[in-house]
């Protein structure tokens, strides 16, 4: 062997002795050796058909997994996660050689999405902070509110004459459409927030709580719109058509608040897992449980009422464990399942030219006047004007909502029989039209907090916010991560942040310029200000 052969040798001996020393190799045993368990416990427990390649198990791994992977590509170009999740799932289905993989993933993505949208709903939930609401209750009511039902009247206004959707059709599109989507605003303000960005007026604070409530009511409007747009399978009982939706409303909160205060009894020891695990399975209990027996608006109710109410009854470090692991689980895998496989229901042939150009003028006639309706909601806030630009801009990206929603009423349509084609083609309207706000809007969003955060958001220097980082308050945070318990005193409360979990305790207000969160007692700031 030559000396450059023998040198080329050595340099692999050692990258792989590095490879070794380092943990890494004993890492990836030990994630094969899990892999290779739970396979061989899936083949005796099912049988070896239901775990060989071309069986639904395998299908929905190897679906989900390139879903991820793809997404984790995506993100290290500054680009949403969630699209690259969304192209993966669209590939999927419109090309030859995967087509049978999503197509045998059809029968069981209801159910998997299902699961996703639970973990979506009891975060919601556990992202209420009411200590927060009520003593901002004006601004936050104004900004969560009137946007969303802004947006819901002109699209579906527009949409009944341009996509031909009936009225009940037209309203239920409108709600699928309306909610902001927290997967793209809330890590842009953690962003902004550990950069120094927004800290004294709170405004990050106050976009973060407005984007959980602004979720909610669009997801309680999603399930009222539901319910008038499937009544009665049997069209029998007028009187239950008619009352069906104030009865979905008192048995989702009962249902809700029973199951939050059973929670409310387990044990609070330990790193939460126990806990998330428990609220998680009885959050998708609830919600599958009332779907299957045509409560589906119901199940929602539930799901965001049982989270709600366990947060308030948990202490404090309980709740933010539960909200790390299940903020944990969404970025593991079903982030990835929730996107991916709504993006398996798309096929091309969908979308026509009318579809989407009438698509595209309802959502930008819609967000138009939905930013419109957002700058009036903060206009007689303390903020500054540039500081109401940035909640305007922050207020545009949609994703996580029309994902979690937008193929139900088209799962509701297929699973009923005789299938109904007219239906269909409304169910898979709205689905296309959900598809076409996530790659439009997403990026946008994202791109106009990225860009205008650091133009119109008050600033200080890491200097600055270095004593803030390091004091005795840090010390809540679990696990002591960097930005967990960072901003305390100047952002309007403590922000922690595990893996974008997010938590939002309300303990000082002290700061004259703190008025983001707190524009009740600083009314006449705005005049004092320099806009």
């Amino acid at each position: 062997m030559s000396d450059s052969d023998i040198s080329r040798l050595e340099k692999i001996k050692a990258r792989a002795r590095n490879f070794i020393e380092s943990g890494r190799a004993r890492k990836l045993y030990t994630v094969l050796l899990l892999l290779l368990l739970i396979w061989c416990t899936c083949t005796l427990f099912f049988g070896i058909d239901t775990c060989i390649p071309g069986s639904t198990a395998i299908d929905f791994i190897v679906l989900i997994l390139c879903g991820k992977l793809v997404g984790s590509f995506v993100g290290a170009f500054k680009i949403p996660p969630l699209l690259g999740m969304l192209a993966t799932g669209i590939l999927f289905n419109n090309v030859d050689v995967f087509k049978p993989i999503a197509v045998n993933c059809y029968g069981q993505s209801s159910r998997v999405r299902s699961f996703a949208f639970s973990c979506l709903l009891l975060r919601a939930g556990l992202g209420l902070k009411f200590d927060v609401i009520k003593k901002n209750k004006a601004l936050l009511s104004k900004l969560s509110v009137l946007p969303c039902v802004t947006e819901i009247i002109i699209i579906a206004l527009l949409s009944k004459p341009l996509l031909n959707l009936p009225w009940p059709w037209a309203f239920l599109l409108g709600c699928v459409i309306a909610g902001v989507s927290p997967a793209v605003v809330i890590p842009g303000m953690l962003s902004l927030m550990e950069r120094g960005y927004g800290t004294l007026a709170g405004v990050p604070t106050l976009l973060i709580t407005s984007a959980t409530a602004d979720n909610i009511f669009t997801i309680i409007g999603f399930g009222i719109a539901y319910v008038v747009t499937f009544p009665d399978p049997e069209g029998q009982h007028i009187a239950m058509t008619i009352f069906k939706g104030p009865l979905e409303v008192i048995v989702g909160t009962f249902i809700g608040i029973l199951a939050g205060y059973m929670m409310s009894f387990m044990s609070q020891e330990g790193p939460g897992n126990l806990q998330q695990w428990t609220l998680f399975f009885g959050g998708v209990v609830a919600f599958m449980g009332l779907k299957s027996v045509n409560f589906l608006g119901a199940g929602i109710l539930a799901v965001l009422v049982m989270g709600t109410f366990a947060a308030q009854k948990w202490r404090e470090p309980c709740k933010d464990a539960v909200a790390e692991k299940l903020q944990r689980r969404w970025k593991m895998i079903l982030e990835s399942a929730l996107f991916t496989l709504t993006g398996a229901l798309v096929e091309l042939s969908y979308l026509t030219g009318e579809l989407v150009g009438y698509g595209l003028l309802c959502l930008t006639v819609g967000l138009i006047l939905r930013c419109a309706t957002a700058f009036l909601s903060v206009y007689w806030s303390p903020l500054t004007l540039r500081e109401k630009l940035f909640v305007v801009a922050s207020w545009t990206p949609k994703a996580t909502v029309q994902a979690a929603i937008g193929s139900i009423a088209l799962d509701t349509v297929r699973e009923t029989q005789p299938l109904d084609p007219v239906n269909e083609s409304y169910g898979i309207t709205v689905l296309c039209i959900a598809v076409i706000a996530i790659i439009f809007t997403s990026p946008l969003g994202a791109g106009l907090i990225a860009w205008l955060g650091p133009k119109y958001l008050d600033h200080k220097s890491p200097e600055e916010l270095l004593p803030l980082r390091s004091s005795p308050e840090k010390e809540d945070s679990e696990d002591g991560r960097a930005g967990s318990q960072s901003l305390s005193n100047h952002s309007n409360g403590n922000i922690s942040n595990h893996s974008n979990g997010i938590s939002i305790n309300n303990h000082s207000m002290n700061d004259s310029r703190n008025y983001g969160l707190n524009a009740d007692d600083n009314s006449d700031g705005k005049n004092n200000r320099d806009t």
